[in-house]
């Protein structure tokens, strides 16, 4: 009898599920439900339970037959524990107990952060998986992932791979979400991008419309060598760069893989990144190379199952 498990990524507008082959790790279906917008977020995992059902139904499959469900969550968690988790309402909650209410007794259950288990996903999904990885999330805010000696890298109290969260620069006056200055996603994540074009247009020509302005057209204009745009990207390139020498000095990682939406601008942004990396890294680890993450909105679902996997098969 063939078995299963599943890989789970859970956002805050919704959850992405996806059915994998225990043996393989072969996708076999995946869907998106709502994330319950509730005030009690452990409706979430009644939700998640139901829409495995679901699923077991639809593709013939026995409950029995599911070995495994791996999760991610967008928050800080050890050891399945979450102490705030304020886009799903969760708080001071053990997430891998919360789950096994619903599920059988001898079904393995992992939870995770969201941008670890990208990392995890990623990492593994390469041709040769590397031992040593870090991966840096480019979106919103800035996000990333640490796997060390093959294994997730949750830190104390789960805030381990806060890249985003990394001083690289003087502000005097803005104050990152976090509460600090001068933070690496007050440069690279889409605000930041954004408003430092923004400044730069009131003073400077640019094929770039202010009233129109995006992410995507401003990495477009410096493509074809827009003064303006290119200088904001250089700058964001920078600034990665510099956060990864900090992180190389500290754990020195096989590889950088470099995710999120902004990575869609491609081996463009690599370079960048690259250049400005080498400049800033000491010793050796001016060698590490970057690559781009392939897996895309997959890496979470991917991420999970894998992690479950190899849970089950140390056990």
């Amino acid at each position: 009898m063939s078995k299963y498990v599943y890989g789970i990524d859970v956002g805050g507008t919704s959850i992405k599920i996806g059915l994998f082959d225990f043996n393989t790790t072969k996708l076999i279906n995946s869907f998106e439900v709502k994330t319950p917008n509730k005030d009690d977020g452990k409706v979430i995992f009644e939700t998640i339970y139901k829409n495995i059902l679901d699923n077991n139904h639809n593709q013939e499959i026995e409950l029995s037959s599911i070995l495994g469900v791996g999760i991610d969550v967008p928050c800080p968690v050890k050891n399945g524990y979450v102490e705030s988790c304020a886009n799903l309402h969760i708080a001071n909650i053990n997430l891998i107990d919360e789950m096994k209410k619903y599920l059988p007794g001898n079904m393995v259950v992992t939870i995770a952060n969201d941008a670890t288990i990208a990392a995890y996903g990623e990492n593994a999904s390469l041709d040769k998986p590397y031992n040593n990885a870090v991966l840096i999330t480019l979106g919103t805010g800035v996000g990333g992932g640490v796997i060390l000696d093959g294994k997730i890298v949750e830190g104390s109290t789960g805030f381990a791979g806060e890249i985003g969260h990394i001083k690289v620069y003087d502000e005097s006056d803005k104050v990152c979400g976090c509460g600090s200055k001068g933070c690496l996603e007050q440069i690279c994540g889409t605000e930041g991008i954004l408003d430092y074009t923004k400044k730069l247009l009131i003073s400077q020509s640019s094929m770039l419309d202010t009233n129109n302005l995006s992410v995507k057209s401003i990495f477009d204009a410096a493509k074809v060598g827009d003064e303006v745009a290119l200088e904001t990207i250089h700058r964001v390139a920078k600034y990665i760069g510099i956060a990864s020498s900090i992180i190389s000095m500290v754990i020195e990682p096989d590889i950088f893989i470099i995710g999120g939406g902004v990575s869609k601008a491609g081996d463009f942004l690599l370079e960048l990144i690259q250049k400005y990396y080498k400049e800033n890294a000491r010793f050796s680890t001016g060698k590490i190379p970057f690559k781009l993450a392939q897996t895309g909105n997959d890496a979470g679902m991917i991420g999970s199952a894998l992690l479950v996997k190899s849970l089950i098969a140390t056990e």
